[in-house]
C-alpha cells in the first residue's frame, strides 16, 4: 500500500495495491507494520460500519479529549466525499480542510488523526462506510459542529443534504465545546504517578509537557510564572511533592516549602490563566484512628509533618475555583521505589519477614490512578475526592499477596507498628471511602489484588 501525506499534517491518503485477474481481485486493506513505518504507532480498538442513501451528509463529528479518536476510513460500497477538518487552535492549518473521494472502486482510505473533525457526503445510493478508531465511543465526549460553518467553509458540492437532527442542530465551531486547544502541565514527571500520567497522555495524543525540578523549580515563584506564561497550560496535574515522610520531621521548612509554597505558585499561575489544577494529596491528612473508612467530609487532623504540609497544600488549592484534590494512599508504580519492589527484593534475601499488621489501608496502582485523573480533569466536577484501588488490607496482607502472586516462598509474620520505630507517626487507619467517585459519575478503580497482579506483570 502507498501512503501519501496530504497538505494537512497527520492526514494521510492510503492507496492499496490491488491484484486482479479474470476471477476477481485481492488487496490488503490494513497492515499495522507498514502503516507504523510511515504514520506512527496505531492501536485501533473498534470497527464501525454505516449505511447511507445518496445525499446523506454525516458530520462534522469528533470526540473531545480525553477520548479523541484517530480514524481510518474506507468506502466499501458506492462512493463518498470524505472530509477532514483541522480543529487544533495551535495548528498552522487550524480550520483548514481537505476532501477526498473514497469509493469501493478506487479502494482509497483516509487516515484522520486526533484533533480533527470528520464528515462525509454520500455521492451514490446504498453507500457503506467502514472505519477503525483507536478509542472507544464516549457519549460524554461525543461532539459535532455545523457542516456549513462559514468559518471553515467546506465545499460539499450540495446545497440541501439529508441531515440527522443532531447535525441540523450542531453548533458553529466558535460556539462548540471543542477542547483540542488543551495543553497539560504535569509536575513530577519522573515520579511513580507523574510517569504514568505522562505515558497515558502520550497514548491519548493529548498535548502536554512534564517537568522535574531540573526543568522547573516549583518553589521559585518567578520561574513558575515565566514557565506557565510561556506554555500557557489549560490543565495542571500536580504530582510533584516532598514525600520523604520521616525526613520531613527534621526538614519541616523544606517540606512545607515544596508542598505548600510550590502548590501556591502553581495556584497563582492557574488563576492567571484560568486553568484547572489537580492536586495529589494523601491519606495522611486524616488522623488515622478508628476503623471506619475515612470520608472526604471527615475533619482532617494529620499527625506528622508530611501530612500537615500536604493539608496546607490542599488549603491553598481550594482557593482556586477550578480545582481537584485527590487523596490517595499506598501508591505503587513502575517508575520508582515502593513497597512492592521492596518486598520482592527482601524475598530474594530472607526466608522470613516481619511485616506490620495493624496498619490498614488501600493500595493504589499508578496506572489505574492515571486513568482516573485524565478522565477527571476534563470535567467540571471539581472538589475533593478519596481515590484508591478497591478494597482494604494490612501491610502484612499486601506482602502475603505479593509473595503469592510472584511465587516467592517467604514466611510472613505479622507484628504491631510499635515494633518498628519511625520518626514520623504512621496512621493505623488509612482506609479510604471512595463512594463519592461513583456518586459523581466516575468509575471505581479495580480491586487492589487485580491491580497488583497487573503491576507484577508490568515489572516482570
Amino acid at each position: 500500500m502507498i501512503t501519501k501525506q496530504t497538505e494537512l499534517d497527520g492526514v494521510f491518503i492510503i492507496e492499496p495495491t490491488v491484484f486482479g485477474d479474470a476471477r476477481g481481485w485481492f488487496t490488503e486493506t490494513f497492515r499495522v507494520d507498514k502503516l507504523n513505518q510511515t504514520i506512527g504507532n496505531l492501536d485501533f480498538v473498534q470497527d464501525n460500519h454505516s449505511s447511507s442513501q445518496k445525499n446523506v451528509l454525516r458530520g462534522i463529528h469528533f470526540q473531545n479529549y480525553p477520548y479523541a479518536q484517530t480514524k481510518l476510513i474506507r468506502c466499501t460500497r458506492g462512493e463518498i466525499l470524505d472530509v477532514a477538518v483541522d480543529l487544533r487552535p495551535d495548528s498552522p492549518n487550524y480550520k483548514k480542510w481537505i476532501s477526498v473521494v473514497l469509493s469501493a472502486e478506487n479502494k482509497k482510505q483516509l487516515l484522520i488523526p486526533r484533533g480533527f473533525g470528520h464528515g462525509f457526503l454520500s455521492l451514490t445510493d446504498d453507500v457503506e462506510v467502514q472505519y477503525k478508531v483507536d478509542d472507544y465511543y464516549s457519549k460524554q465526549a461525543d461532539a459535532s459542529i455545523r457542516f456549513d460553518d462559514p468559518a471553515i467553509g467546506v465545499d460539499w458540492g450540495i446545497s440541501s443534504p439529508i441531515l440527522s437532527d443532531k447535525d441540523i442542530t450542531a453548533p458553529l465551531l466558535a460556539d462548540s465545546n471543542c477542547n483540542f486547544g488543551t495543553r497539560v502541565l504535569v509536575t513530577g514527571k519522573d515520579g511513580q504517578l507523574g510517569y504514568d500520567v505522562c505515558k497515558l497522555l502520550t497514548k491519548k495524543g493529548i498535548p502536554h509537557i512534564g517537568t522535574t525540578i531540573s526543568v522547573l523549580d516549583l518553589t521559585n515563584a518567578k520561574e513558575v510564572q515565566k514557565f506557565t506564561d510561556d506554555y500557557k497550560p489549560t490543565i495542571i496535574i500536580h504530582c510533584a511533592a516532598y514525600t520523604a515522610v520521616d525526613a520531613a520531621e527534621d526538614n519541616q521548612d523544606l517540606c512545607f516549602k515544596v508542598n505548600e509554597m510550590g502548590t501556591k505558585n502553581l495556584v497563582d499561575a492557574a488563576k492567571k490563566l484560568d486553568a484547572t489544577l489537580l492536586y495529589i494529596s494523601t491519606d495522611y491528612v486524616y488522623p488515622g484512628t478508628g476503623t471506619n473508612p475515612n470520608k472526604e467530609t471527615d475533619t482532617p487532623n494529620p499527625n506528622n509533618i508530611y501530612g500537615k504540609s500536604k493539608l496546607a497544600g490542599e488549603i491553598t488549592a481550594q482557593t482556586l475555583k477550578k480545582h481537584f484534590i485527590l487523596r490517595t494512599s499506598w501508591v505503587f508504580g513502575k517508575n520508582g521505589n515502593n513497597f512492592v519492589k521492596t518486598m520482592l527484593r527482601l524475598a530474594s534475601e530472607k526466608p522470613e519477614l516481619r511485616i506490620v499488621e495493624d496498619q490498614i489501608g488501600s493500595p493504589t496502582y499508578t496506572v489505574d490512578l492515571a486513568v482516573a485523573i485524565v478522565a477527571m480533569v476534563f470535567t467540571d466536577k471539581y472538589g475533593t475526592y478519596n481515590i484508591s484501588n478497591d478494597g482494604f488490607c494490612s501491610w502484612k496482607d499486601f506482602a502475603t499477596e505479593i509473595f503469592r502472586l510472584s511465587n516467592n516462598k517467604v514466611k510472613v509474620i505479622g507484628v504491631p507498628s510499635k515494633e518498628y520505630a519511625t520518626k514520623a507517626t504512621r496512621p493505623l487507619n488509612s482506609r479510604l471511602d471512595t463512594s463519592k467517585l461513583v456518586e459523581k459519575g466516575f468509575a471505581k478503580l479495580p480491586a487492589w489484588q487485580d491491580a497488583l497482579k497487573r503491576y507484577l506483570e508490568e515489572i516482570k
